[in-house]
């Protein structure tokens, strides 16, 4: 007696008019005495999107779609959607004709199929029994199709949450599973396909990690045995014997220690940029990696090279550790790198290379001091690394790089002068750094490098004379910078980033226009740069940078058009932008990038329909860039960033909301927002940025409060918010926007305590 078969029955999805569900009934029973489970809806209640979810809940379960032909199922917007939407998912069809229809009358992606006929009631049964046989065909492929297209749909809905990814040994079988295809089945769904994609790189992900373990405790095991090693050979009686072996510990050592300083530097560079890295994980692993660095630096003699190398691998950490919102840390490190290269340059005071080193740690405490808000301190630290560049830059006026070098310098300083508002003091800085630029321009007119940085130095200047007010000045510094990328374009037609940077000036030149009130100016220079990345994209269609620059082309056509007042326009523009950018976030739903951009498109359409009074619509985009982010930062909570964004979008939530009257809503979104950003601000005090978010959603509380006529809660969001301000303008006094915001405050309070 054979076995019964124990299988789970292949689900078939039936897609009929409501005018064929006589004829639906009958091949539902068919299709339950041959073996298979049907899925079929029989709702009439169209209108309500519950159904539709129910309907995609029924194909997405499916194994097979079995199509009813006939004249009413063409015309049938339901069952057309049912297709589209089957399709979509790369089901398998099986049309099956019950009335006959013109072939033109017949959805595209069922045409080219072959139809089993129905049409003749006394050949129903045979006729059953082939679609059963049709249904059957490579049905364990076809059930692996559904399974595996579920548990991608899994994955993406949740967020695309590590744990939801596939392991060995199903991560196998899937791949196996996609290499298999049998001719004629349907392909797996791009989304299907990025899905066990992302489990290999999961998967290799985590083996890298636990091979990186188990290497660096090798390095570790190596130190320490030739430590040892060394320490036995000094008993031993031979004097030559006991040299060899001291000799063969020291190399050891120096071996596991360099090393150990490469582990550190090549992870901060890898992890630097990474997407989709959870913070919490980069900073556990750096840590380890640290840990390892520092106990073989202790295990004995180190060489000065050792020393150099475990100092520039601090200097690199610096940057990874900003970018996952850790500036303790990274001050931290690059504190350390100056302290080595300190004591390196107390040996040998003359050493240039190691005083380059030392100037570049100070440059990198200044970045964190930067980030955390002390200006004061981080002005401080380029101005030290500023003075040892400008001895080396002295001391061999030839050597381009150092000369180079106290241009960037000037950069720096420039920026923390700017931040303070010292305008004045940013842009002699900014020209300090122009005059290097203009030297080494003439000194090799052939030199492209040093004439593109010579129109990156205008540019510079330019951006402090816009916010000088001197918007005459900052048009001719512009084109200064747009007449060099004219004749490097020229002379080199086909080098596109020269094409690409000549796109950037003709975008800062509309900037300058637009802020002069000549909008059609400004319209022409943004269409200009249009154009340019217009002809990019054109020339290379699968460059996903120009396609991303060119929606921030159209959104700035649109930023133009919303203030000319033309809001059809600008909405159309903005649309476009928003178009290319839902293309890129489709062809790599893992490009976290992308899906953060597709959010700030939203958030420009939102920005519209608010003006033009649709504040259901802005609601609905800010809504859609709010859901984007909230994926995104629960993918990894501890990317700073993305936290940052979240509250952002709750606010901006809540302002519509507050605008519609909704003040209950807008309360909600409000202490949404101020959750995430209360809770930054407690994990780095230090960081300034952070609290003067919590300082903006205190103001947004205060204003709720006092329009629900709650005086006291009012009061007090307006004086924590001051007492925020307060300590910012404390530690930077020259600040600008802070003491605007203090005295926003202040006014707030006196107006409120009347």
């Amino acid at each position: 007696m054979p076995a019964a078969d124990v299988r789970p029955k292949a689900k078939i999805f039936i897609s009929y008019s409501r005018k064929d569900v006589a004829f639906a009934d009958r091949i539902e029973a068919a299709l339950k005495a041959r073996g298979f489970e049907p899925l079929i809806d029989r709702s009439e209640i169209y209108a309500f999107e519950d159904w539709w979810k129910r309907i995609e809940a029924l194909i997405s379960r499916a194994d097979t779609v079995v199509f009813v032909l006939s004249p009413d199922a063409v015309a049938s917007d339901v069952a057309l959607k049912e297709v589209a939407y089957a399709a979509s998912l790369n089901k398998r069809f099986a049309p099956i004709v019950c009335q006959r229809v013109a072939d033109a009358a017949t959805p595209e992606v069922l045409r080219r199929l072959n139809f089993i006929f129905f049409d003749d009631a006394a050949h129903f049964e045979p006729s059953a029994d082939r679609l059963a046989e049709a249904l059957q065909t490579d049905i364990d492929w076809i059930r692996q199709h559904t399974e595996f297209g579920e548990a991608a749909r899994r994955w993406s809905t949740a967020g695309r949450l590590g744990g939801l990814l596939l392991r060995s040994p199903v991560l196998e079988e899937a791949e196996r599973w996609i290499a298999s295809r049998p001719r004629g089945a349907p392909e797996p769904t791009q989304e299907t396909q990025v899905f066990v994609a992302a489990s290999r790189r999961g998967t290799t992900r985590r083996r890298n990690i636990l091979t990186g373990s188990l290497a660096a405790g090798l390095v570790v095991a190596l130190a320490l045995a030739g430590v040892a090693y060394w320490q036995r050979g000094i008993a031993v009686e031979q004097r030559q014997i006991a040299e060899q072996q001291r000799k063969r510990a020291e190399d050891t050592l120096a071996a596991a220690t360099g090393t150990a300083n490469s582990l550190v530097f090549d992870l901060a560079q890898r992890f630097k940029d990474a997407v989709g890295v959870p913070a919490a994980l980069v900073k556990d692993i750096l840590d380890k990696a640290r840990a390892l660095q520092e106990q073989l630096i202790k295990s004995g003699q180190v060489t000065p090279d050792l020393k150099r190398s475990e100092a520039s691998a601090l200097v690199e950490i610096v940057d990874t550790l900003l970018a996952i919102g850790d500036t303790a840390g990274a001050l931290a490190a690059a504190q350390q790198a100056r302290q080595i290269l300190t004591d390196l340059l107390a040996g040998d005071p003359g050493k240039a290379v190691w005083q380059r080193d030392l100037s570049v740690s100070l440059n990198k405490i200044g970045d964190v001091q930067a980030a955390q808000g002390d200006l004061a301190g981080a002005l401080a630290s380029y101005r030290d690394s500023l003075a040892i560049r400008d001895r080396l830059a002295k001391s061999d006026p030839s050597n381009g790089d150092w000369q180079r070098d106290l241009s960037s310098s000037y950069e720096r300083v420039g920026d923390v002068q700017a931040a303070q508002g010292d305008l004045a003091g940013a842009l002699k800085s900014y020209r300090d750094e122009l005059a290097i630029a203009e030297r080494l321009a003439k000194s090799r007119p052939g030199n492209a490098a040093w004439q593109r940085d010579l129109a990156v130095s205008f540019n510079r200047v330019g951006g402090v004379q816009v916010a000088l007010g001197d918007l005459a000045g900052a048009l001719v510094s512009y084109r200064e910078s747009l007449a060099i990328r004219e004749r490097l374009a020229k002379s080199d037609p086909g080098n596109a980033q020269w094409q690409f940077d000549l796109g950037i000036s003709n975008e800062r030149i509309g900037g300058v226009l637009m802020a002069q009130g000549d909008l059609g100016g400004a319209l022409r220079s943004y269409q200009a740069k249009h154009d340019i990345i217009d002809r990019l994209t054109k020339s290379d269609p699968g460059n996903a940078g120009w396609q991303r620059d060119l929606s921030v082309s159209l959104n700035k056509i649109g930023d133009v058009q919303a203030a000319q007042g033309d809001l059809p326009d600008a909405l159309a523009s903005y649309r476009d932008g928003l178009a290319i950018i839902e293309r890129l976030a489709k062809s790599d739903p893992g490009n976290a990038h992308w899906q953060y951009d597709l959010g700030v498109s939203n958030d420009r359409i939102g920005d519209v329909l608010m003006r033009q009074g649709d504040l259901a619509g802005a609601l609905k985009s800010y809504q859609a860039k709010h859901d984007i982010i909230n994926r995104l930062a629960k993918f990894d909570p501890g990317n700073a960033a993305w936290q940052r964004d979240l509250a952002v979008s709750d606010q901006n939530v809540g302002d519509v909301q507050a605008a519609q009257g909704d003040l209950v809503g807008a309360l909600k979104s409000y202490h949404d927002s101020f959750a995430i950003r209360d809770r930054q601000a407690k994990s780095d005090p230090n960081n300034a940025d952070w609290q003067s978010d919590l300082a903006e959603s205190y103001s947004k509380l205060a204003d709720v409060y006092r329009r629900s006529n709650d005086r006291n809660n009012a009061l007090a969001a307006l004086q924590q918010g001051k007492a925020i301000m307060d300590r910012l303008v404390k530690l930077s006094p020259n600040n600008a926007r802070w003491k605007h915001n203090l005295a926003w405050f202040d006014d707030q309070i006196a107006a409120l305590t009347k």
